[in-house]
Parts: structure tokens; C-alpha cells; sequence
């Protein structure tokens, strides 16, 4: 899923970065976040939040799926 696109810090580097962290987030980065190499937590920009629980992000690929089914089937 995003484990791709996302970077990887634990929980001491980050309390050393937390601003600079931050700075990445509100501009589109993602961050794992681990403790003793578990993953504990995930830092995401607020939009990226806020469409992950309204499913809006869903709603629109769906809406682009039907249309491409659609296509398929004619």
C-alpha cells in the first residue's frame, strides 16, 4: 500500500526531528513511525486523514472503475 512511498523513523530520531518531520508531513510526506523496529504509528497530512475516513479517495476511484467497466463492456 504506501510502504512504498513512505519513510521510516523511530520514535528517538523523531523526538531529535520533530519540526523539520512536521514540515514534511504538511507538505505530502508520510512517515512510519517505529519503536524496537514495530511499527507503532503513521504521520500523514491532515487531507490525506480527513479523505482516508470520510472514504471520499474511495468513492471517486470507484465512481472512475464503473466508468472504465462500462468501456469493457460495450
Amino acid at each position: 500500500m504506501l510502504g512504498d512511498f513512505m519513510k521510516n523513523i523511530n520514535v528517538n530520531e523523531l523526538q531529535n526531528k520533530i519540526s523539520q518531520v512536521m514540515r514534511e508531513v504538511e507538505v505530502g510526506e508520510v512517515y512510519q513511525v517505529s519503536r524496537y523496529s514495530k511499527p507503532v504509528a503513521y504521520l500523514v497530512p491532515q487531507s490525506e486523514y480527513e479523505a482516508a475516513v470520510s472514504g471520499s479517495g474511495c468513492k471517486s476511484c470507484m465512481a472512475d472503475l464503473r466508468k472504465i467497466a462500462k468501456k469493457i463492456e460495450k
